[in-house]
C-alpha cells in the first residue's frame, strides 16, 4: 500500500480515535507511577486527546471549543483567539494544555493555557514569521513540565518545525521564545514537528531531504542551552537512509522513536527506531520493522517511556484494522490476541486502534467497535510475559466507569432508608393517629415503596409504643423498626441494604392553642452489599463488596389543627423542618478483572416541607384524610471516589444538589373499637427524593 492510501485511511479514521475519549484517562498508568481516571467526567460528548500523567485532568475538545477538565466532572472551556479552537496535548503535570486555534485575522495560531479548571491564561505562542499576515502555527506536543512545545509553522510556501521554550531569548527576530528547526540536507527546508520527549530534549516528526518528501527525523536540542544550532538527525526509513517515514512518539528520554516507514515494497509498516541499536533492517540497524498483523500497512502510535513497548494500528489479511502491542520478546501480536493467551475472550467486538501503554507493559488503551457498529474506548490488561498480580481483563470504559458511578447509589439507597421512617410510618404526629381510650398505646406497621428513578425498592417494619402525659398535652412515643433495600444493577449486578432503627417522638399541644408541636428523631445502622457487573469482553464480570452505613434524622414539625372547617371535614395545614446526616465506610470489592476500592461517603440533608391535610370524617369510627404537600431537599449530592485495583482512581459525582417536589396522599383510619384501629395509607410523590409510590398498613391498640 502506498503512503497516500495509508494517510486516507488514516484520516478516515481520526474521528475515530478521538472518539477513545475517557480511554485516555487511562494513560495515567502510561504515564506515571499513581494514577487517576476520568471519569466520566460528564461531558460525554467531549473528544478527549491527551490526559496528564496522573490521569486527573485532560485536554479535549467539543466541535470547536477546547476545554481543560478533571476526573470528579469539573471543565473549563479554554478561551478563544477569535475562532474555533482545539486542544491538543497537556503536559504529564496536568496544568499546561496546547493546542491552536483560528485567530480574528482568519489565520491559525498555536497556543499555550497555563492553569486548571478554576482558570488560567492562554496565550498565542506566534509563528516563525512575525509580522507576516499569512503565517499560521500549530502545536503538537508538550514537555513533561509544560515548558517546551512542539509544532510546525507555515507561511508563504514554507513549512517548518520549532520549538517554544518558556523564558528563552534566542528565538527568531520577533519571537524570542520560538525557534526554527532545519529540516534535513537536500530537501525544501519543509520539517514538521509532531511530538516530543518527556524530557524535553527531543522533537521528533518529520522532514523532507535527499529528494524524499517525509523523512522521518529527530532534533536534539541540547545545542540550544549554550547558544548552539540545532541539526536534524535523519531517523532514515526502512528502505535504509531515504525517506518515506513519519516519526509519532518518543519514550520519555527520546532515545526511541516510533512512527511509521514504507519500505522497500512500498508498503507502510510500524517501526521502531532506537539510538544505538544493531538489530534493525540491514539498511538501517537502528530502525526495526515491526511488521504487520497479516496486512500492507501499519502504523505505531505509541511508546511506553522507557521503550520498551510499542502501540498502534495494523492491517489484518483481510485488510481491516487491527489494534496492534509490540514487544521484544513477543514481537507483534494483536492486542485481542495478547488477552487471549490471559484467558479473555473479546468475541463480538474488534480491537481496532492502540493509542497508549503503561510504564510496565500490562495496560493497552485504545479504540474497538462491536457487531452492530458501536464504537467504545477500551482498556486492555494482561501481564508482562505471562506475569503479573492482576487477572487479564477487558474494559468498556464508558460502561465500566458508568459501573462505578451506579455504586455511588449506595447512598442515594441508604439516603432513602434514613428518610423512610419519618416519611413514611411517621408521616403524621403520634398525636393525628386514631384516638382511642387508655393514655397507653403500642402500634406495629409495616411499609413498602419504591423509588422510580433509581429502581430501588424499600420495605420497613416497625413496632412501637406511647404515654400520655400532662392530661394529654404531651404524647411521647418510642419505636424500634427494621428496614430493607433492594435495587437492581446494570448487566446483572444488585445492590442490598438491610439493618434497624430506633425512634422517638414527642408531641405537645399548648393548652387553648390550636397548634400541635412534635419532635421526631431516629437513628439507624445498615449492612450493604454490592455486586457490581461491568463487560470483561464476551463476558460480564462481577466484583463484589460490603459495608456499613450510619444514619439519623431529626424532624421539628408545627399543625395548626382545625384552621377551617367544612362539613365534616377539617382543614388542618402544617410545615416541618429535618435535618439528616449519613455515612457509609469505605470499602474494597473482591473478584472480576477490575476490583474497586471505594473511599468513605459522608451526606448531609436539609428537608423543608409545608403541607395541608385535610380531615373527613364518614363517622365517629372512620375518617379519611388527604394530603398535599411540596417538599424541598437540600444536602451533599453522592459520589464514587476510590481506585481501581492497579489501574487508575475516579471522582465522580459529589457536590452539592437541591431538588423540589410534591406529594399527595390518602389515609383511612377505622376505629374497630374503643382500643383497637386500623390504618392504611398510600402517597405517590413526583420526581424527587421520595418514594414515587409508597403503601403503609398500621394496627394501633390503646390500654
Amino acid at each position: 500500500m502506498t503512503a497516500r492510501a495509508f494517510g486516507i485511511r488514516k484520516r478516515r479514521n481520526v474521528g475515530r480515535w478521538l472518539l477513545a475519549g475517557v480511554l485516555m484517562a487511562t494513560t495515567a498508568l502510561v504515564l506515571a507511577p499513581r494514577a487517576e481516571a476520568q471519569t466520566a467526567f460528564q461531558r460525554w460528548d467531549m473528544h478527549i486527546v491527551s490526559l496528564s500523567g496522573d490521569g486527573s485532568t485532560f485536554a479535549g475538545n467539543v466541535n470547536d471549543e477546547a476545554f481543560i477538565g478533571q476526573t470528579d466532572g469539573q471543565f473549563l472551556r479554554l478561551p478563544d483567539l477569535g475562532s474555533w479552537m482545539r486542544a491538543l496535548a497537556i503536559n504529564r503535570q496536568g496544568n499546561v494544555v496546547v493546542g491552536d486555534g483560528g485567530t480574528v485575522s482568519g489565520g491559525f495560531s498555536a497556543w499555550r493555557f497555563v492553569g486548571g479548571v478554576g482558570g488560567g491564561t492562554l496565550a498565542p505562542l506566534g509563528t516563525l514569521a512575525p509580522g507576516v499576515s499569512s503565517a499560521s502555527s500549530y502545536a503538537r506536543g508538550v514537555s513533561d513540565d509544560g515548558t517546551r512545545v512542539a509544532g510546525y509553522s507555515f507561511w508563504q510556501g514554507n513549512r517548518r518545525a520549532f520549538v517554544w521554550i518558556e523564558g528563552a531569548t534566542g528565538g527568531v527576530s520577533g519571537n524570542a521564545q520560538m525557534y526554527q528547526l532545519a529540516g534535513l540536507p537536500g530537501g525544501y527546508g519543509t520539517a514538521l514537528g509532531q511530538g516530543i520527549s518527556g524530557n524535553g530534549r527531543y522533537v521528533v516528526g518529520w522532514s523532507d531531504g535527499g529528494g524524499f518528501t517525509e523523512t522521518a527525523t529527530r532534533w536534539d536540542l541540547s545545542p540550544l542551552e549554550t547558544g548552539g544550532a540545532v541539526v536534524a538527525e535523519n531517523l532514515g526509513s526502512l528502505t535504509g537512509m531515504t525517506g518515506g517515514s513519519q516519526a509519532k512518539a518518543a519514550s520519555e528520554d527520546g532515545s526511541v522513536v516510533v512512527g511509521w516507514s514504507n519500505d522497500p515494497d512500498g508498503r507502510m509498516l510500524a517501526f521502531r527506531w532506537k539510538e544505538g541499536a544493531t538489530n534493525g533492517v540491514a539498511s538501517n540497524v537502528q530502525m526495526m520493522d515491526l511488521g504487520t498483523l497479516g496486512g500492507d500497512y501499519a502504523s505505531a502510535e505509541a511508546v511506553s517511556r522507557d521503550g520498551r513497548w510499542v502501540v498502534g494500528i495494523s492491517s489484518d489479511e483481510d485488510n481491516l484494522d487491527l489494534a496492534f502491542r509490540w514487544s521484544e520478546e513477543a514481537g507483534m501480536e494483536a492486542v485481542s490476541d495478547w488477552l487471549a493467551r490471559h484467558g479473555v475472550s473479546t468475541a463480538g467486538y474488534r480491537l481496532e486502534l492502540a493509542l497508549g501503554i503503561s510504564d510496565d507493559g500490562t495496560v493497552v488503551v485504545g479504540q474497538m467497535s462491536d457487531e452492530d457498529g458501536g464504537w467504545f474506548g477500551y482498556l486492555a490488561r494482561g501481564a508482562v510475559d505471562g506475569e503479573g498480580e492482576h487477572p487479564g481483563g477487558l474494559m468498556n470504559i464508558n460502561e465500566y466507569h458508568a459501573s462505578l458511578y451506579s455504586a455511588a447509589g449506595i447512598a442515594s439507597v441508604g439516603e432513602f432508608l434514613t428518610w423512610l421512617p419519618m416519611n413514611g410510618a411517621h408521616h403524621r404526629p403520634l398525636m393525628l393517629t386514631p384516638n382511642l381510650s387508655g393514655d397507653m398505646c403500642a402500634w406495629a406497621t409495616g411499609d413498602f415503596a419504591h423509588h422510580g428513578n433509581s429502581g430501588t425498592n424499600l420495605a420497613l417494619a416497625e413496632t412501637g409504643a406511647c404515654v400520655d402525659l400532662a392530661g394529654g398535652a404531651v404524647r411521647l412515643g418510642a419505636a424500634v423498626g427494621t428496614t430493607r433495600a433492594w435495587q437492581a444493577l446494570s448487566l446483572g449486578g444488585a445492590m442490598n441494604m438491610s439493618g434497624q432503627y430506633v425512634l422517638g417522638e414527642a408531641d405537645w399541644q399548648p393548652d387553648g392553642t390550636p397548634l400541635l408541636l412534635s419532635v421526631t428523631g431516629m437513628l439507624g445502622g445498615w449492612q450493604a452489599n454490592i455486586d457490581r457487573a461491568y463487560s470483561n469482553g464476551a463476558a460480564t464480570a462481577v466484583s463484589s463488596g460490603q459495608t456499613n452505613a450510619l444514619g439519623g434524622v431529626v424532624r421539628v414539625r408545627a399543625d395548626w389543627l382545625e384552621a377551617a372547617v367544612i362539613g365534616n371535614t377539617s382543614i388542618n395545614p402544617w410545615a416541618s423542618a429535618a435535618f439528616g446526616g449519613l455515612r457509609v465506610n469505605g470499602y474494597d470489592e473482591t473478584g472480576g478483572p477490575f476490583p474497586a476500592s471505594f473511599a468513605a461517603q459522608v451526606l448531609g440533608h436539609t428537608d423543608i416541607r409545608v403541607g395541608v391535610t385535610a380531615v373527613t370524617e364518614f363517622s365517629s369510627q372512620t375518617k379519611l384524610s388527604t394530603t398535599l404537600e411540596v417538599a424541598h431537599r437540600s444536602g451533599t449530592a453522592p459520589s464514587a471516589v476510590g481506585q481501581v485495583d492497579g489501574l487508575f482512581s475516579f471522582s465522580l459525582g459529589g457536590g452539592s444538589y437541591a431538588q423540589t417536589w410534591g406529594r399527595v396522599g390518602l389515609e383511612l383510619d377505622h376505629a374497630i373499637n374503643d382500643a383497637v384501629a386500623l390504618s392504611g395509607s398510600v402517597h405517590l410523590a413526583s420526581n424527587g427524593r421520595d418514594p414515587t409510590v409508597a403503601i403503609s398498613a398500621g394496627l394501633k391498640g390503646a390500654f
